[in-house]
């Protein structure tokens, strides 16, 4: 069976080079074997985010497309932190996507983020998730996601 990085390449997919936070806090953290991540919004490679809330300016396609990069960015964060083939099990995975009122079709988007995660990492990448609502996110994102994960010893 092919690996995570092998998965990525043939989806033609490649993770970007994440920098450190901006800010006082890590990236990830772990205890034990468990990592948590955190929040990563939809920037792409070129530094730029996809932006906006569904429904005023962008749809729920640009969404969807925005949650797959964040959780690119999240596959880039844990490949970091232990790599991908360190991978056991994500436990649980946290959407927001911003909305204008009374967009309430967040597992829609959220979907595309599970997807690339079940994708990538087989079956350690089926996980119990939560599809949230925003009126924004940090720096105007389409969508942010975090995720707790389990990983080898």
């Amino acid at each position: 069976m092919a690996g995570p990085h092998v998965r990525l390449a043939d989806r033609g997919l490649v993770l970007p080079d994440l920098g450190a936070p901006a800010y006082a806090y890590e990236a990830w953290t772990r205890h034990e074997d468990l990592l948590y991540l955190s929040g990563q919004i939809s920037r792409v490679a070129d530094g730029s985010i996809l932006a906006g809330r569904v429904g005023d300016d962008a749809t729920v396609a640009d969404a969807s497309a925005a949650a797959e990069v964040a959780a690119l960015n999240l596959l880039s964060r844990i490949d970091q932190a232990v790599g991908l083939d360190q991978v056991a099990a994500v436990l649980k995975l946290n959407v927001w996507v911003a909305g204008g009122e009374g967009f309430t079709d967040q597992p829609t988007v959220a979907e595309s983020a599970s997807r690339l995660l079940i994708d990538v990492l087989g079956d350690a990448g089926r996980h119990a998730r939560t599809a949230l609502p925003s009126p924004v996110l940090p720096k105007n994102a389409l969508v942010e996601l975090d995720a707790v994960v389990a990983v080898r010893s």
